[in-house]
């Protein structure tokens, strides 16, 4: 993949903090995406995302400006996010929320790919969250994706379907941005 004035891509590690690891700038090779994949390590231990998505939001908006001269300032950004998708609410439902509608008022879409694992008791969706109504009241048990903070979003128990899963996204993010545009 080469960067043109349409397509660019910006590959992020996150979890307790958000490290870049190919600037928008830098012409995508064979060699950095090796270096790419050995700096995946899977090894944090929190997901902070709505800094992931701060963040995001940020070098995105940033590169839409360094390349106004090319690409008009109402562009449509893809951010996919591929993670477990647990623990999300860490750093607060509202940050959470409020994180994810700046990106979206920045024009950013954002696509959540929950990889999850069918064999595993606790796939993503059987967790439960206590909902608190009031003091003295018993807390009530509702499903986690019913307060899944992205809009759109996938669950994916297949690796080895990721490729043709994100593919298949990209396509229909290129659809519903044809389809505004028109």
């Amino acid at each position: 993949m080469t960067r043109s004035a349409w397509l660019t891509t910006t590959p992020n590690s996150f979890g307790e903090r958000v490290e870049l690891l190919h600037p928008f700038e830098e012409q995508f090779s064979s060699q950095s995406g090796a270096r790419i994949l050995q700096r995946f390590t899977f090894q944090q231990n929190k997901t902070q995302i709505a800094q992931l998505l701060e963040s995001m939001t940020a070098i995105m908006t940033s590169a839409r400006r360094r390349l106004h001269s090319v690409v008009a300032q109402e562009t449509a950004q893809l951010l996919l996010v591929v993670s477990d998708g647990r623990g999300l609410f860490l750093e607060g439902s509202d940050k959470v929320k409020a994180a994810v509608r700046t990106a979206r008022e920045a024009n950013v879409f954002l696509v959540f790919v929950v990889i999850d694992n069918p064999d595993n008791k606790d796939s993503i969706l059987d967790i439960k969250v206590p909902i608190f109504k009031g003091p003295g009241e018993m807390p009530e048990i509702r499903p986690y994706m019913d307060y899944f903070p992205f809009p759109y979003y996938l669950i994916l128990r297949d690796i080895n379907a990721l490729p043709p899963t994100l593919s298949d996204a990209l396509r229909q993010w290129f659809e519903l941005v044809t389809a505004r545009d028109m």
